[in-house]
């Protein structure tokens, strides 16, 4: 299995918290889910921290069973579809974001 992360790190701008989160959970996740290649995805929003770890906002999983999975969907027309999407919880936020892949080990 494979993971896609992205990390949005900083904080919405003022006003915008809640903007930010109905298009994450409302239209951004819900739109990777049908991307092809992907299994599963998710946002994570943090509720408490420890030891002074940096201020992710909000955490995006893609999960993929392969990397081929991972190649398909990065190349994929509703990605690119959905990038005016993007763009504007872009402009909602004070920071920026990153992506990380994974490969996950077997148990």
């Amino acid at each position: 299995m494979h993971i896609r992360s992205a990390f949005w790190i900083g904080r919405p701008k003022a006003g915008m918290n809640d903007a930010f989160r109905t298009l994450m959970d409302d239209t951004l996740i819900p739109a990777m889910c049908r991307f092809p290649g992907v299994r599963h995805a998710r946002a994570l929003w943090p509720t408490s921290r420890e030891d002074n770890p940096p201020d992710i906002h909000c955490q995006i999983l893609v999960e993929f069973d392969s990397r081929a999975d991972v190649e398909r969907m990065l190349a994929c027309p509703e990605r690119a579809a959905l990038k005016p999407r993007v763009l504007e919880a872009i402009a909602m936020f004070n920071g920026g974001f990153s992506h990380i892949e994974y490969q996950v080990g077997s148990a």
